[in-house]
């Protein structure tokens, strides 16, 4: 994790460019596993997926060229590595204070090389079983292991199942989430998520999470052509008992959302909802209440030859508490309650580049002061009038699938004594 200037960063884009040109044969597993470009499951740009992505996820992650026969138990499993370089300089952006700090380290342009390096292994372990674990470097958070089992029965046009899991980043939904919508923290438009994502801003779509869910998931469910995907489950937001018991602390969870084809296009209406816990006195266990709901709503489609998805997200509310011994002692145990606003989309002008645009509204309504109780020394600085974020993606393979993004973000604050801040970002993916 180093700074940069200018000259500096163009000089490190292109040395890296060029150490490329060696050929690498290795592909993403899913793209071994299935025998198929990386583009047969994923919408304009990776990591976000089509129709039939949704579809190999739902099977358990257990469609496999190797295995024609539905009763085949034989297992497919492979690796990949994923590596992302971020280059991200901010201008204004205020502290918990309200502050603009000089010594804040984006503000002159923290370049990362790279800011996660991830190994991947997993795939088809039975032929109603799929796994994969995700070992991850990251320069600016602890490193992290994470993963998930899948059980999936075929039923008539779609699939059911069972999904057991454990994340330290991608929040309640890990097990079993289908859509591009950012409430599954990988699935999301943007890099700039905070200032572009309700989902991400609230932070109901990432975060650490241990829990199991179950999921029925149909085409054909009550018309021709139309799509169904539901999940209950439970979670509890840890990965350990450091910070609190997790088995004590689990809080349930579901998920709806129904797709409809209207012509070329597929609208899908989605709802979710996160509610149960509950509050201690000071001297007990630590302990979590949450009261969570919010709706989505996407359209993918073309708009003449040309792909283009379009994702509105509204969290109704999100109200988190932590009560007990050590609640309010670090970021991960600080009470919440906020709602948000988001509409983003893309376009495709080429099969591998894409123009996108967000707008975002976000509200915190907690209140820092708590009757005296709360952490008098922050101020509210989250509330936004509005967020304007725009972006490209370039996808492309050179011996190896890569995407390089590069997004700006206006922010407005609701606060007159906070000014308006800037995030520019930089990013460099790839896989093998």
């Amino acid at each position: 994790m180093i700074k940069m200037n200018r000259q500096s960063l163009v000089a490190v884009g292109l040395l890296g460019f060029i150490s490329l040109t060696s050929e690498v044969k290795a592909m993403p597993l899913f793209a071994t596993q299935t025998g198929m470009d990386c583009k047969a499951c994923h919408i304009q740009h990776i990591e976000r997926l089509n129709k039939f992505g949704r579809k190999f996820l739902a099977s358990g992650m257990t469609i496999s060229q190797k295995f024609t026969d539905a009763n085949s138990s034989g297992s497919d499993i492979n690796p990949s590595v994923m590596f992302k370089s971020i280059y991200e300089k901010t201008d204004n952006k205020p502290s918990e204070s309200g502050v603009v700090k000089d010594t804040t380290v984006t503000n002159d342009g923290i370049l990362s090389v790279p800011r996660t390096a991830a190994l991947y292994v997993g795939g088809r372990v039975t032929n109603n079983v799929g796994a994969l674990v995700n070992l991850s470097y990251k320069s600016q958070n602890d490193h992290s292991v994470s993963g998930k089992m899948v059980y999936a029965q075929e039923i008539q046009d779609g699939y059911m199942g069972l999904a057991a899991y454990s994340t330290a980043d991608f929040g309640p939904f890990s097990g079993m989430e289908i859509y591009n919508s950012g409430l599954y923290k990988p699935f999301r438009t943007f890099d700039i998520r905070r200032l572009s994502n309700a989902l991400q801003a609230t932070e109901i779509g990432t975060g650490a999470a241990t829990g199991l869910q179950a999921y029925f998931d149909k085409d054909g469910a009550l018309a021709d052509g139309d799509h169904l995907f539901a999940t209950v489950g439970m979670y509890a937001q840890g990965q350990d008992n450091v910070q609190m018991e997790l088995t004590s602390n689990l809080i349930p969870f579901a998920r709806l959302a129904y797709e409809y084809p209207v012509g070329e296009y597929n609208l899908i209406l989605g709802g979710f909802i996160m509610s149960g816990g509950e509050t201690v006195d000071a001297t007990s266990s630590l302990s979590i209440e949450r009261k969570t709901y919010g709706m989505d709503f996407m359209v993918e489609g073309y708009i003449g030859d040309k792909s283009a998805t379009l994702t509105m997200s509204k969290v109704f509310k999100n109200e988190v508490t932590y009560t007990g011994i050590g609640a309010g002692t670090s970021k991960d145990l600080d009470n919440l309650d906020n709602e948000a606003f988001s509409i983003g989309g893309e376009v495709n002008l080429t099969p591998e580049f894409g123009m996108k645009l967000s707008y975002l509204t976000f509200n915190d309504v907690y209140d820092y002061a708590d009757g005296g109780k709360g952490r008098l020394k922050h101020i509210n600085v989250k509330d936004l009038d509005n967020a304007i974020t725009v972006g490209m993606d370039y996808s492309f393979k050179y011996y190896l699938p890569m995407k390089l993004t590069v997004e700006h973000s206006w922010a407005k604050p609701s606060r007159s004594d906070i000014e308006d801040y800037r995030d520019f970002l930089v990013s460099f993916n790839m896989l093998f």
